[in-house]
C-alpha cells in the first residue's frame, strides 16, 4: 500500500518552482569554454553575438515605439485643448439639439440662442424661459 505524499508547503509554485522573471537577466560575463573544441567555441560564440544582436534590435524598436506612443499622446493632449478652447465657439454647429441631444439638424435648420448661441429644436424653444428686455 502506497501512501501518496503530503502537500508541500511549496505546493503553489508548481512542479519546477517558482516562474522565472519576463525579462531576462542582461548577459553576464562569458561562461567557462575551456573544454570545448575550437569549432565549437566559434559557434557558441557566434550564437552569444547574435543574441546581442538581437537583443539590440529589440531594445531599439522598444525606444521607437515608446516615441511614438509619446507623441501620439502629446497630438491627443493638443487636440483636446483646442476642442475645449474652441467649444463655446461653435455651439450653433451641433447636429442634434443642445437641449434634449435627441433632434437631429438638417443644414440650416434649428433655432439659435441669442444668448448661449446654442442650437435647439421647436420642441425645446418653447420650453426655455427667456428673459424680458425690460428688466
Amino acid at each position: 500500500m502506497s501512501s501518496s505524499p503530503s502537500p508541500s508547503p511549496f505546493s503553489s509554485l508548481g512542479p519546477r518552482g517558482p516562474r522565472p522573471p519576463a525579462v531576462p537577466p542582461p548577459m553576464q560575463e562569458l561562461p567557462d569554454l575551456s573544454h570545448l573544441t575550437e569549432e565549437e567555441r566559434n559557434i557558441i560564440m557566434a550564437v552569444m553575438d547574435r543574441q546581442k544582436e538581437e537583443e539590440e534590435k529589440e531594445e531599439a524598436m522598444l525606444k521607437r515605439l515608446h516615441q511614438q506612443f509619446e507623441s501620439y499622446k502629446e497630438q491627443v493632449r493638443k487636440i483636446g485643448e483646442e476642442s475645449r478652447r474652441h467649444q463655446g465657439e461653435h455651439k450653433d454647429d451641433a447636429p442634434t439639439c443642445g437641449i434634449c441631444h435627441k433632434t437631429k439638424f438638417a443644414d440650416g435648420c434649428g433655432h439659435l440662442c441669442s444668448y448661449c448661441r446654442t442650437k435647439f429644436c421647436a420642441r425645446c424653444g418653447g420650453r426655455v424661459s427667456l428673459r424680458s428686455n425690460n428688466v
